[in-house]
Formats: structure tokens, C-alpha cells, sequence
């Protein structure tokens, strides 16, 4: 069965003034995702001083926490990118380090074509079709949140969290108004749904070997 693996980037990290405090930021970022995703089997662990990767059975929740992070190292920004493949190691479950394989090879990769592209999500390991059409969907989207200001960003999380505008106002100190302002001219409820179902396409992927061995199995001869 393959799996997921989620590598993240703080872009222009050399240039930020004040790089400890986004280091405790991030830290504290990732504990709490840690103790929160359920379908982690490798924990999200700063492997340089500005990127941090993590292995995944299933994508649920893939995009909630790249939002959680964002929202938390606002205003500076991060690419990140999933690779969905093979790993040829033993998962470490205490570390997500020590380990390799086609899903580690396919998210460096994606950074790589990140960094150059400027946008701030990509997947591999899709398949020619289903891939196309998630990555032009994450290229849009990212054109639109690295726009976003932290009240957007804030709503959004929220939205995402399944929250509902009645107990965001409390939360955010914004008028029931404001928010539904903030959701129709960001389209949020749209890049909700569109993350929902890029996670499902993901999470079909990591079991697709599995259904294709099967099927091979049962097609041989007795």
C-alpha cells in the first residue's frame, strides 16, 4: 500500500528578520498537529531549519493541517508538497526521518517544481489524469491564499474546523456580517469542498496498489 508523505518549506526563510521566533511558531504548530491527526504514522519533524516533513496513511485532514500551519506562521509564507508512492524503509514512528522511497522521492520533487513555479501546493503520484486536474486546482487556489489577509485565513481555519458562523463571531470578534463577507468574496466554501475532494483522490491512491494486486491475483490462473 503506498503512503503520503508531506514535505513543507518556509519560503525565503533566510530573509526573515526574527527566525527563532517562526522556529518556536513552527515548533508549536507541529506539536499540536502531532497530538491531533490520527493518520499520521510518521510525525511531522523539522528536518532543516526551515522545512518539515511527515508520512500520512490517509489524507483526511491533509489540508486543515497545512491551513493550521499557515495560520500559524502568518505573515510568512510556505510551499508544500505531497508525494503519494512507495517507502522501501521501516516507518519511523517517532521520527519522520531515516526513511525512503518512491512518495519521498515524488514530494522533494515537488518542492523542486514549487520553487520554481511559485506557487504554494502540489501533488505527485496521482496518476497522468486525476493529477493534472489536482494540481491546476491547487495552482488556483494557491493564487488566491497567498493574497489572503490573517482574518481570511482565520476563517477559512475555522470554516474548515466545520465551525459555524454564529460561534466564529464570538471567537474572531467579527460581526456574523463580516464573515459571511469574508466566505462569499474569498469563495471559501468552494476551496473547502475542492480540498475535501483532492483528499479523497490522495487518500483512493494510497489503496490503488493494493485493489490492482488483488485484482492480479484473482485474475491468475488456478
Amino acid at each position: 500500500m503506498s503512503k503520503i508523505v508531506l514535505i513543507g518549506d518556509i519560503i525565503a526563510s533566510r530573509k526573515i528578520k526574527d527566525r527563532s521566533s517562526v522556529q518556536k511558531q513552527l515548533k508549536a504548530a507541529i506539536r499540536q498537529l502531532n497530538r491531533k491527526n490520527p493518520n499520521l504514522l510518521s510525525p511531522y519533524t523539522i528536518t532543516l531549519g526551515d522545512e518539515f516533513q511527515a508520512v500520512f496513511d490517509k489524507a483526511d485532514r491533509l489540508f486543515s493541517d497545512i491551513k493550521n500551519i499557515l495560520f500559524a506562521l502568518y505573515p510568512e509564507q510556505v510551499r508544500f508538497s505531497v508525494g503519494v508512492g512507495a517507502i522501501d524503509t521501516p516507518i519511523n514512528k517517532q521520527q519522520a526521518i531515516g526513511m525512503d522511497g518512491q512518495a519521498f522521492y515524488l514530494a522533494r520533487k515537488g518542492i523542486e517544481q514549487l520553487k520554481a513555479s511559485g506557487y504554494l501546493f502540489i501533488a505527485n503520484g496521482l496518476g497522468e489524469n486525476q493529477q493534472d486536474m489536482v494540481n491546476n486546482s491547487l495552482f488556483l487556489i494557491s493564487h488566491h491564499v497567498c493574497k489572503w489577509k490573517p482574518s481570511r485565513l482565520a476563517v477559512f481555519r475555522l470554516l474548515q474546523q466545520g465551525m459555524s458562523v454564529a460561534d466564529m463571531t464570538s471567537k474572531l470578534d467579527l460581526t456574523d456580517k463580516a464573515i459571511y463577507k469574508t466566505i462569499d468574496q474569498g469563495e471559501l466554501k468552494v476551496i473547502r469542498q475542492l480540498f475535501l475532494e483532492i483528499e479523497k483522490i490522495i487518500t483512493a491512491f494510497t489503496m490503488q496498489p493494493q485493489r490492482q494486486q488483488s485484482k492480479q491475483k484473482a485474475q491468475q490462473p488456478k
